[in-house]
């Protein structure tokens, strides 16, 4: 098809793939004011109970786009499930323990330098539970969601993606021509594949079966829920989680590839869920049995032309530390104002060569780290805690807060406990990002979140128009400019060279009036100094005083080679 014939369909954004990354791109797109298509080959959202939660900065990022607290009540049944366990069996492990001692993130955020960090916490919900969310918010909002739709294949030219689409059931074929495409369709990945992605990464760690089972445990688990309880028996090799603390069950049961079709039978498996859950008389019914391989493969380049990777297309890791689905989902919250900026003709083309850049660190180190979690049969370590250096970080932190020293347990914090509980401990270096931070292909770490260039915009309660809120929560749509009380040079420079920018001033005399810290305290700025935030709320820049480089800045981080445009 030449480019310039006619398509069926004619769209800015070609979406692939329909699980939590593919409609959380749906989302952030229609936020920008950009209405994509999306095709998924499946009937319906996912039947299975896979990412089983998200952390911190997914919250945010539901935060920003009014879902969080769905999110949340979907996930209820879930909430208590948190901790570790090791023993031979779930009676076993439970046996002796009283209800209602609970350990956990929630622990952690009562440590003021971790909850001052974000106005969100990490939250429980499987993906058959989140994504119908994700769903019912994108077509609330106008979305054009296709499902038992498939790609079947497409072409990339200068100007536009055309892909053939069919659906499954009538089998019409329609064209569509796209500006852009993403490919969100998961660890399998056939845009990946046909792209000859080259990737990186330690390959296959292990083969396991996922056993998703029925069996009524409510009574003897309430008030002593349990996340994982890890199996380690000489005949019998496992992990055992939950899906609702009630009736829903998950046991991943490590096997030999060449064990005979009766050692995996369902007598044989029923007989394995019966010893796991070490309780006779309980009915058990196995839902479905699904083999999978707890991989490490992430492509080295996130961009091919106008087709961006996304979520497991561009990351496989482990479920170990819970990065998948949410390293997916910040993919596409970086990706999405970007691409809406190109197709409005706000920014030049060489902005969207940032997304690779910036994330393509993020989704290798997540996946490196969850593979140094796994152990040598593919399951997760038996003591995560110890690995991480969690309980004596926590410790640490706890102790310093006792003597008043708050900034000492927010740097503590930092260190380990925020990239457990998914605060952005990271630092991105692109051309998107000014104040001498050379672009780098490497995961740099934030050493806090103070307003560096690179790092998520600090989390700052405030009031505003006589609403207690988070600075956090103006952010999604536009560039902000967060200054000190004297902002009025900096509002008549951004009235001067017109920049889409809103400005909001912190301070007791300010726009927003902090409840504690001030921005000029937090960011290490003057009165005059100012926070340049993107979309996407990360610092693109930091003045520590009024400056008129905010317009050679501005053509920067929007990649304009050219004078400044409307």
């Amino acid at each position: 098809m030449n480019t310039t014939d006619k398509a069926d369909i004619q769209v800015p954004v070609l979406i692939v793939g329909g699980g939590v990354a593919g409609l959380s791109a749906l989302l952030c797109l229609q936020q920008q004011g950009i209405t994509p298509l999306l095709v998924e080959k499946h009937k319906g959202t996912s039947i299975h109970p896979r990412a089983r939660g998200f952390d911190a900065r997914t919250m945010e990022i539901f935060r920003e786009l009014g879902i969080s607290g769905q999110i949340c009540e979907a996930g209820k049944a879930l909430a208590p499930a948190w901790g570790i366990l090791h023993a031979s069996s779930v009676a076993a492990a439970l046996e002796g323990k009283k209800p209602g001692k609970k350990s956990g993130p929630e622990k952690l955020m009562k440590l003021k330098g971790l909850a001052g960090l974000s106005p969100e916490k990490g939250a429980r919900c499987t993906q058959d539970l989140s994504e119908p969310v994700l769903v019912a918010a994108a077509k609330q909002r106008g979305a054009d969601v296709r499902f038992n739709t498939e790609l079947e294949s497409f072409t990339q030219h200068d100007d536009c993606v055309i892909a053939y689409i069919r659906d499954r059931d009538t089998r019409e074929a329609l064209t569509v021509r796209a500006d852009y495409m993403i490919a969100a369709d998961g660890a399998k990945s056939g845009i990946r594949e046909t792209l000859r992605a080259p990737v990186t990464g330690t390959g296959v760690l292990g083969n396991l079966l996922n056993i998703y089972f029925e069996a009524d445990l409510e009574f003897f688990v309430k008030g002593r829920e349990f996340s994982i309880l890890l199996v380690r028996e000489p005949d019998m090799y496992g992990m055992l989680t939950a899906i609702n603390n009630s009736n829903r069950w998950v046991f991943h049961l490590h096997y030999d590839t060449s064990a005979q079709p009766e050692d995996l039978s369902e007598e044989r498996l029923l007989i394995i869920l019966r010893q796991v859950t070490g309780l006779r008389n309980i009915p058990i019914r196995i839902i479905s049995v699904l083999p999978w391989q707890p991989t490490v493969k992430v492509v080295n380049d996130m961009q091919h032309g106008r087709i961006f990777l996304a979520g497991d297309a561009a990351h496989v890791m482990p479920p170990y530390g819970g990065k998948g689905a949410s390293s997916g989902i910040q993919d596409v919250h970086n990706l999405a104002w970007k691409i809406a900026a190109v197709l409005n003709r706000r920014a030049g083309p060489a902005l969207l060569k940032t997304y690779s850049a910036e994330r393509q660190p993020v989704g290798l180190h997540n996946a490196l780290q969850s593979g140094r979690w796994a152990d040598e049969r593919g399951l997760l370590v038996k003591n995560l805690a110890v690995v991480t250096g969690l309980v004596s970080t926590a410790l640490r932190a706890g102790m310093a807060e006792m003597l008043g020293l708050y900034k000492i347990s927010s740097r503590l914090c930092m260190r380990n406990i925020a990239y457990i509980a998914g605060l952005p401990d990271y630092q991105y270096t692109s051309t998107a990002i000014v104040n001498g931070n050379t672009p780098s292909q490497e995961y740099r770490r934030a050493r806090a979140l103070d307003g560096t260039a690179g790092t998520r915009m600090p989390h700052l309660p405030v009031r505003h128009q006589q609403l207690n809120i988070s600075t956090l929560d103006l952010l999604g749509k536009r560039f902000v400019l967060f200054t000190g009380t004297d902002n009025t040079d900096w509002k008549q420079l951004i009235a001067i060279l017109r920049l889409p920018v809103t400005v909001f001033s912190i301070g007791a005399e300010g726009d927003l009036i902090p409840e504690e810290k001030s921005i000029t305290a937090t960011a290490g700025i003057g009165n005059d100094g100012a926070l340049l935030v993107r979309p996407d709320g990360f610092v693109a820049w930091k003045s520590k005083h009024f400056s008129t480089e905010l317009e050679s800045v501005w053509k920067q981080v929007m990649g304009w080679n050219c004078d400044l445009c409307d």
